[in-house]
């Protein structure tokens, strides 16, 4: 069991007695009297919070961190305000603890890809303002999945599928492989524990032939080494359960026909070394040339630099070497965090800040998507790429994703130059924007003053960077565009109420019509208008005129006194029958030009159906009381009928679809619509003249590409 003491001295072992080491213990009592019943039960959050600074303690990071260690789960009861931190514990251990519970909330929302997704945000987010963050969270979650058993089984797969999607990859991106290794094996052993049974007696069965084949290695180069005058120290080691089980998988092969499962590490004191002790194991083992990579040269975007190579012995027994000098392995063993430990400056490397410039970058990006999926998407392509390097005219590596293109290349360079590139030069030939990117390329941008990006640059596009700045691009374009044909469609119906648009933007009604809807001002309205999210007849009921007394029995009613065939106001004749009320039926929404038929209902009048409504076929309606009715030719009356559409979730075909049914000059009466499956599924109430009108309207929504648009004929009667 870890003890307070424990973490006191770790601490200043390598702080070297330097720093106050009061606020550890003082934030130890705070958590401590937040567990009331911390007698009544074994492993406690206290103990939990103790494991979590323990591991910052082995990061060798600052006091701040250990101490947002001991503290990362104290706002949960709510026994302590954020305001008590921040006066006790000061506001740099405030604002970790408070990025901290803002994660941790997230745990409410139901829908795992949700979930996920909003709390991967919270923690690019926050980790972006403070990396501390990162490491703190790491930290408490590598614990948790340690003390698994306290959960059921359900509930410790939910939490190892969000673990091994978010936390793991992060560790990884960080450098941080320790970590990483054992949040993907504890994963791996809830995700799938028959397997992960297979592989740990696997291991057991051939621990001691491995181990055999390691210490002959080591003999074996440490005999070598001194022979070529190098001095390095060796490590050996057997791969990890999930790395087993993830390489057996993708080459579909049993685990014991796997070549690499043994590693050995050199570790030496310069960076020629490195490449003198690869010379060495060329001459002295059989290369697999295919597996060789330099992430000196080239290192990982998390700072790991080293040399890779497989390679087989004289028995044909494989394994793989990683040589690295000591700084690299500090930086391999504890990733970015080596930059955030403890210095007697306080001071933080350039490298830190490279190292971490991604975090921002990704914040950036998330900041732009419109949805969990998209949010799943940025973070996924981010943290799961390998890479290419490639130069620019003037010699400088960049750092892309692998398949990445010249559209990539350009953003990364300068968002003005990847708006307006055409194309490229690679290597002194021209070449499109949908190039890929190979190492060692050198690239020179082609650019052109009129070249704007187009919806079809998200197919060639990779990176972050540049998917979010085109997306950025397209939708501020959409929006202007939303704004325009909702600035059109107001004019219009000004125009048509026998108002001057100028006189209705300076009026009071207007303004407190925008006050009460919550809109900014009049372009917010404008914008959402032409989005089809706004309805234009709260305008039009603003400046309306009251009807008078005379206009109000012809509103008020649709029954007429009639003798044989009358004309009644709703649009329709009805044969033989006098003083009723007509209404159009729900079910099937008749509009002029359809084929009708009445039917009386008891104490609601006669219901006008289409001919070929379900409701009419499917009921045993008594001849008597259906009736002829058709359609006045002189009737102007625009009646609602409903139409679905399916379509993309793109924002401009939702504006093309706003643009047809205001040149329609329909009303909308309702709008509603759903995300389902990446497709947006939209039901429309609106009133048209006629079938003819109708059908006009259906057929030029169908033109658009991606939209799918038929009228709705059928609804369960209440």
């Amino acid at each position: 069991m870890i003890r307070i003491e424990n973490i006191i001295a770790d601490f200043q072992a390598y702080t070297d007695n330097q720093v106050d080491c009061s606020p550890i213990q003082k934030a130890y009592v705070l958590a401590a009297k937040s567990q009331p019943y911390l007698k009544l039960f074994q492993n406690t959050d206290l103990q939990i919070s103790l494991e979590v600074a323990k591991i910052l303690v082995d990061l060798k990071l600052d006091i701040q961190s250990v101490v947002s260690g001991l503290l990362h789960n104290i706002l949960i009861n709510g026994k302590i305000s954020l305001e008590d931190i921040r006066d006790l514990m000061g506001a740099e251990t405030a604002n970790i603890v408070e990025g901290m519970h803002n994660i941790l909330k997230v745990s409410d929302i139901s829908d795992e890809k949700t979930r996920i997704a909003e709390k991967m945000r919270q923690m690019i987010f926050a980790s972006s303002k403070d990396v501390r963050i990162i490491f703190v969270n790491l930290a408490a979650r590598l614990v948790r999945m340690r003390y698994g058993k306290r959960y059921s089984n359900v509930k410790m797969r939910e939490i190892s599928n969000e673990t091994l999607k978010t936390y793991a990859p992060i560790a990884d991106r960080l450098g941080l492989s320790h970590l990483k290794t054992e949040l993907e094996d504890l994963c791996f052993s809830h995700l799938n524990p028959k397997a992960f049974k297979e592989i740990d007696e696997f291991r057991k069965q051939h621990e001691e032939v491995h181990q055999g084949v390691l210490s002959r290695i080591n003999e074996e180069l440490e005999e070598l080494l001194p022979e070529n005058k190098i001095k390095a120290t060796v490590k050996i080691r057997i791969k990890h359960h999930y790395s087993i089980y993830l390489k057996a998988n993708r080459i579909g092969v049993d685990y014991d026909q796997l070549h690499d499962l043994l590693g050995v590490r050199i570790i030496v004191d310069d960076k020629d070394a490195c490449y003198k002790i690869l010379g060495m194991i060329s001459s002295n083992f059989r290369l697999v040339t295919e597996s060789f990579k330099d992430y000196i040269s080239f290192p990982k975007p998390n700072g790991y630099q080293s040399l890779h190579i497989d390679v087989y012995d004289k028995t044909g027994i494989g394994f793989d070497v990683q040589i690295r000098t000591r700084e690299m392995d500090m930086v391999a063993e504890r990733g970015v965090a080596a930059h955030w430990a403890y210095k007697k400056d306080n001071g933080v490397s350039a490298g830190s800040r490279e190292n971490t410039s991604w975090l921002h970058d990704l914040s950036n990006s998330l900041d732009f998507a419109s949805d969990s999926r998209e949010s799943l998407e940025i973070f996924t392509r981010e943290l799961y790429s390998e890479f290419v390097y490639v130069f620019t005219p003037k010699g400088m590596i960049i750092k892309l994703q692998s398949g990445a293109t010249v559209i990539d290349f350009a953003h990364a360079i300068h968002t003005d130059l990847g708006q307006t590139c055409v194309g490229a030069k690679i290597n002194g030939r021209n070449v499109s924007i949908r190039t890929k990117l190979k190492h060692g390329d050198k690239i020179e941008v082609l650019t052109a003053s009129h070249q704007r990006p187009s919806r079809d640059w998200l197919k060639y596009a990779v990176t972050t960077k540049a998917l979010s700045k085109i997306r950025n691009y397209l939708r501020k374009e959409e929006r202007q565009e939303a704004e325009k044909l909702g600035k059109e469609l107001f004019a219009e119906q000004v125009s048509k109420l026998g108002k001057r648009v100028k006189d209705v933007l300076k009026s009071a009604e207007l303004k407190k019509f925008l006050d009460k809807s919550g809109y900014n001002d009049i372009t917010a309205y404008y914008v959402l208008l032409g989005y089809g999210k706004a309805n234009i007849n709260h305008i039009i009921r603003l400046f309306e005129p009251a009807p008078s007394k005379s206009q109000l029995p012809a509103v008020k009613s649709q029954v007429r006194q009639s003798t044989g065939t009358k004309e009644k106001p709703g649009g329709v004749r009805i044969a033989g029958i006098e003083n009723v009320l007509v209404k159009y039926a729900n079910c099937c929404n008749p509009v002029k030009g359809d084929d009708v038929v009445g039917i009386v209902t008891q104490g609601q009048g006669i219901s006008i159906h289409m001919v070929d409504c379900e409701n009419v076929r499917a009921r045993d309606f008594n001849p008597e009381r259906l009736v002829e009715v058709e359609w006045i030719k002189s009737s102007s009356e625009k009646l609602p009928v409903r139409i679905h559409l399916r379509f993309n979730n793109l924002i401009k075909t939702n504006l093309q679809i706003m643009k047809i049914l205001a040149g329609a000059k329909v009303v909308l009466v309702k709008n509603e619509l759903q995300l389902v499956d990446k497709t947006t599924e939209q039901d429309l109430t609106i009133k048209v003249d006629n079938n003819e009108q109708l059908d006009k309207i259906l057929a030029k929504l169908n033109a658009v590409s991606s939209v799918k648009a038929y009228r709705i004929t059928t609804q369960e009667q209440s």
